[in-house]
């Protein structure tokens, strides 16, 4: 058994082709998609089309992410706050250019499953956690080690780390095929890995592949995103080019400088000024 194992596409269907390519080339038996589809990179819609594709075409297994979440967590609350800037202007454009059928497929996922086939040994897989799509199964998880003692197999693969790596918790595995289409490290080579799969257990394989940068920045530019939400996507480039991310460190910043001026913040109501400051901060 060979399963390919893909997540944290971020809206990077040009880094999605790559691997999926890749992995059809490889004779893989089947796809497990770990969710975060969309947001950060243009044309969301492009993105949902070769996730139908193969859906039709391939044995496949889809959750939903964190991402995810907060497109339906809109749908219910459009009066959320989100407006075009550095702060949310990424999440309205993704939002905007969905449709009724991507939000419908979205909802009909799970946030996680357990993956069962005759013959091999079950394992559990996820996004974030088992209970929370946006949480890190990372060392700086004070509860990591209890939960994944707490895990009924012996093998867990989660995404949403972006970084691809595997550590052993006791008896337990667990295993981050780290991202397609924000990739950390690796010079922002697109990942994802095979799992080898046998009576006895599962063996990964990862995979940090050379795509079309150029073409994606180029969609940066012909998508109208940037007017939308400059210094987010500036920050997205930069990791999709170099393959270090600031996204998190640039908006503390952002919110620290804010605060210091104005007294308060109160997301995403920040000043570009404050975005610009932070940007030149990290990325010179």
């Amino acid at each position: 058994m060979k399963l390919a194992v893909i997540g944290d596409i971020h809206s990077n269907h040009i880094a999605l082709e790559t691997c999926i390519a890749h992995a059809v080339d490889r004779n893989v038996d089947e796809f497990l998609f770990l969710g975060d589809y969309i947001s950060d990179c243009p044309y969301p819609q492009r993105t949902m089309k070769v996730i139908y594709e193969m859906k039709q075409k391939y044995r496949c297994t889809f959750i939903r992410g964190n991402r995810e979440d907060y497109m339906l967590d809109h749908k219910k609350n459009p009066q959320d706050k989100w407006t075009y800037s550095s702060a949310s202007g990424n999440l309205l454009y993704t939002y905007e250019n969905l449709t009724k059928r991507d939000l419908d497929f979205y909802e009909s996922m799970d946030i996680q499953g357990i993956y069962e086939r005759e013959g091999y040994p079950p394992f559990r897989y996820c996004h974030g956690s088992l209970t929370k799509s946006n949480e890190l199964l990372t060392p700086e998880n004070d509860k990591l080690e209890q939960i994944m003692a707490a895990m009924d197999v012996d093998l867990v693969v989660s995404g949403h780390t972006h970084i691809q790596e595997s550590a052993i918790y006791g008896s337990k595995k667990l295993i981050h095929p780290g991202s397609v289409g924000v990739p950390w490290y690796h010079d922002g080579k697109t990942q994802y890995m095979i799992l080898h799969g046998t009576e006895y257990g599962w063996e990964e394989e990862f995979f940090q592949l050379s795509y079309d940068v150029d073409a994606v920045k180029e969609e940066f530019k012909t998508s109208g995103i940037m007017a939308k939400a400059l210094y987010w996507s500036k920050l997205c480039i930069h990791v999709i080019e170099t393959g270090n991310d600031y996204t998190s460190p640039c908006l503390l910043l952002a919110m620290k400088l804010c605060r210091e001026e104005e007294g308060e913040v109160n997301w995403p109501d920040i000043s570009e000024k404050y975005w610009e400051e932070a940007f030149r901060n990290f990325v010179k």
